[in-house]
C-alpha cells in the first residue's frame, strides 16, 4: 500500500509540475498556458436558439471562445438571420468580435434580395455574411434527401438567376461576404464568376472539400484562382461511415492530411479554416478550433500558414484588418 501511495503521489507531482515531466498515464491533459486557438476567428458556428439540436447557445459560444483567447466567431443559422443576435451577444460578452448573416433558404423567402437588404441594415452592423441556400438547395436535396427531388437552383445552365444577380449586386455594394452554401459544384463556379464580374470582393466556398458541393480538384483550383477562399470545416474530419451521428455518415470525411494537400495546391491565402460545430454531442466550436490547429501542426502545416487561414483570411473577409 505504501508503494502504491508513493506512485500515486509521484503522478500528482508530475501533473502539477512546470511541464518538464511527461504527462502521467491516467490523467487528462493539463490546459495549455496559451490556447492554440488564441487570436483565431471561427467563421462557421452553430448555436441556439435553433430548430436543430445544439450543445450551446450564442452567448455560451462567445464566452468559451473568449476564454480561449479567440478574436471572433460568426453565427450561422439555416432558418433565420443572425445579425441581430450577434449584436446582442457583443453587448453580453464584450471583448470578442461576433458577426452574423443570413442563409437564403425558403424560411427567409429563398433567393430574396429584400431579406439581404434588411439583414445588412440591422442595427449594430454585425450582419456580414450571405450564404446561398443550404438544406433547401437542389444539390442538398438530391444528395441527402431524395435523388428524384428538387430544390432551389441558383445558376441553371451556368447562368445565375435574376434574383441571384440582385443579391450579388447588394453584396458588392455593401462589401458583404458571399458564401456559396450547399449548391451544385457547377453552380459554385458560375456564381463565383458572376460575383467577380459584379465587383464582389469577399467569396467563401462553403465547406468546399466535402461531398456538398462536391467540387473536383480542377474546380477547387479554378475558384481559388478567381479569388475565392476554400472553406474547410473541422466537422468534416469526423464525418463519413464511421461518424458517431447518423446524419454525419452521409457526408464525405475530409481529414487534416487531405486538407494539407489542398493547402499545398492552392496556397494558404486561398483557404479559410472554420469548425461548423455546435451540434448536440459534438465538441464545442472553440474546442474544435484548438483541436484543428494542433492537428495541423502535427501534419507539418507551418504556424504562418495556420495564422493565414485562421486569423488573417477571416479578418480580411470581415473587414477587421
Amino acid at each position: 500500500m505504501r508503494n502504491l501511495a508513493l506512485v500515486a503521489a509521484a503522478g500528482v507531482l508530475a501533473f502539477a509540475g512546470a511541464g518538464a515531466i511527461a504527462q502521467p498515464v491516467g490523467f487528462p491533459a493539463a490546459p495549455p498556458l496559451v490556447s492554440s486557438a488564441q487570436g483565431t476567428i471561427d467563421f462557421h458556428v452553430h448555436s441556439e436558439p435553433d430548430v436543430f439540436g445544439r450543445s450551446l447557445d450564442d452567448i455560451d459560444a462567445a464566452v468559451i471562445a473568449k476564454r480561449k483567447g479567440m478574436r471572433g466567431i460568426v453565427l450561422k443559422n439555416h432558418v433565420t438571420m443572425t445579425a441581430d443576435r450577434a449584436a446582442l451577444v457583443m453587448k453580453a460578452v464584450p471583448g470578442i468580435e461576433v458577426f452574423g448573416g443570413i442563409v437564403l433558404n425558403k424560411a427567409v423567402g429563398g433567393i430574396n434580395p429584400a431579406a439581404v437588404e434588411w439583414m445588412h441594415r440591422m442595427s449594430g452592423g454585425r450582419g456580414k455574411v450571405v450564404w446561398l441556400p443550404t438544406f433547401d438547395s437542389d444539390k442538398h436535396v438530391k444528395t441527402l434527401v431524395n435523388p428524384q427531388g428538387s430544390g432551389i437552383v441558383v445558376a441553371p445552365g451556368g447562368v445565375v438567376t435574376p434574383e441571384v444577380e440582385e443579391v450579388l449586386k447588394i453584396i458588392a455594394r455593401e462589401n458583404l461576404v458571399l458564401a456559396t452554401g450547399h449548391v451544385h459544384a457547377e453552380e459554385v463556379v458560375a456564381v463565383v464568376k458572376r460575383a467577380k464580374e459584379l465587383g464582389v470582393k469577399n467569396i467563401v466556398i462553403t465547406h468546399g472539400l466535402t461531398s456538398i458541393p462536391g467540387l473536383s480538384r480542377e474546380q477547387v483550383i479554378e475558384v481559388a484562382q478567381m479569388g475565392a477562399m476554400i472553406e474547410y470545416c473541422y466537422m468534416n474530419a469526423f464525418a463519413g461511415e464511421d461518424a458517431h451521428h447518423a446524419w454525419m455518415k452521409h457526408w464525405k470525411k475530409v481529414t487534416l492530411k487531405e486538407l494539407a494537400r489542398v493547402v499545398a495546391m492552392v496556397g494558404s491565402e486561398h483557404v479559410l479554416l472554420s469548425t461548423d460545430l455546435g451540434q448536440h454531442a459534438n465538441m464545442t466550436p472553440a474546442d474544435g478550433m484548438e483541436d484543428m490547429v494542433t492537428g495541423l501542426l502535427k501534419e507539418g502545416i507551418s504556424r504562418a500558414d495556420i495564422d493565414q487561414m485562421t486569423r488573417i483570411n477571416p479578418a480580411r473577409l470581415l473587414g477587421l484588418e
